[in-house]
């Protein structure tokens, strides 16, 4: 297995080959790297330089460059995540609303940083250099340089922009 996964994926290292599963028509960007027992779905879309721990579960979604999503993460089917962003461990996003309607999808703007253990609702945006406390529940969209925290995650002050 490892084998394959460094030939279908030059200039990416998989920490444990045998314990990755990458399947059919997934792109990975070189300088990345992939943790043990990660499952990265058909059709995945990762950028150069990112970093996906262990346990992770990428569904059919596009993640951008220099990316480091932490270990335990679920990233649904139809996320965007931007370059330069940071998912901490445990962080789940959601995709339907259990309303028989159509699926929405979080999208996390560059440089967005998600706290461990939050969780990001169907349809969410976050904005750019926005950071989300750990344990959050993201309910709404959180507007660009803003530091959320809470269930439901609540506005609690303006981020310097330079900071990010």
């Amino acid at each position: 297995m490892s084998e394959e996964l460094s030939r279908r994926f030059p200039g990416v290292r998989f920490y444990n080959a045998g314990l990755t599963e990458v399947q059919d028509n997934v792109s990975i960007g070189t300088g990345s790297r992939v943790g043990s027992m990660t499952l990265i779905h058909q059709d995945a879309q990762v950028g150069s330089g990112t970093t996906i721990g262990s346990h992770c579960n990428i569904c059919k979604c596009v993640i951008g460059d220099n990316v480091s999503i932490q270990t335990g993460c679920h990233i649904t089917r139809g996320v965007v995540i931007e370059d330069d962003v940071f998912v901490g461990p445990r962080v789940v996003t959601l995709n339907d609303k259990l309303k028989g309607g159509d699926m929405v999808y979080p999208y996390i703007e560059k440089g967005a940083r998600i706290g461990g253990g939050s969780t990001i609702l169907p349809g969410v945006r976050i904005g750019a250099g926005a950071l989300v406390g750990a344990g959050s529940v993201v309910t709404r969209d959180v507007a660009p340089n803003t530091l959320v925290l809470g269930n439901p995650a609540r506005p609690v002050k303006r981020l310097d922009e330079s900071q990010n």
